[in-house]
């Protein structure tokens, strides 16, 4: 089973979010992430296989280290594929891309085969408010989604990693560093 490294953004910033997840799941367009309880996100990297031990370590290490953060989603987006995924993307910063290599090379000795679509240099940050959905809903999804007043600045919380399928949260960080 796979593992993802995510940012954990504030409760109660990202209300707008829940809320547009909620509607997705009670109008039937995109249910998965309201029913699977996943809340919102932005995923740093998946890996295959993770060495959880070393690894929570590491990732609590660096939780204490960093400070909180603010991120600016500033666009809704579209990946087609499979699955279909309406997000809201992320404003990339110095701050942002610093924190995704800094992961990236602190899990490196401990997580097999990296999902190439989250390296450094390919990595889109997004936080995902509608997936697993038919193509035929895709305007629907998008309609839904477009709700949310952009740009909207929500504050990163906390890090921690999930196995999936099923989504199963392993452990998550507070932000403590200065």
């Amino acid at each position: 089973m796979p593992y993802a490294v995510v940012f954990y953004l504030d409760p109660q910033k990202s209300t707008p979010l829940e809320q547009v997840i909620h509607e997705l799941a009670r109008t039937n367009v995109a249910p998965y992430l309201h029913s699977a309880e996943i809340p919102p996100h932005v995923t740093l990297a998946i890996y295959d296989d993770l060495d959880c031990q070393p690894c929570e370590q590491k990732i609590a290490g660096l939780a204490k280290e960093t400070r909180g953060f603010d991120l600016n989603f500033a666009y809704l987006g579209l990946f087609r594929n499979e699955s279909n995924v309406v997000f809201l993307g992320a404003t990339v910063t110095m701050e942002l891309l610093s924190y995704h290599q800094q992961l990236h090379d602190l899990l490196k000795k401990d997580a097999d085969h990296p999902w190439e679509l989250y390296q450094p240099g390919k990595w889109v940050p997004h936080c995902s408010l509608a997936t697993d959905f038919a193509e035929d809903k895709i305007n629907h999804a998008i309609q839904i989604c477009s709700k949310i007043q952009l740009p909207i600045d929500i504050r990163v919380a906390s890090m921690g990693v999930v196995q999936f399928e099923p989504t199963t949260p392993l452990y998550s960080y507070h932000f403590t560093g200065m």
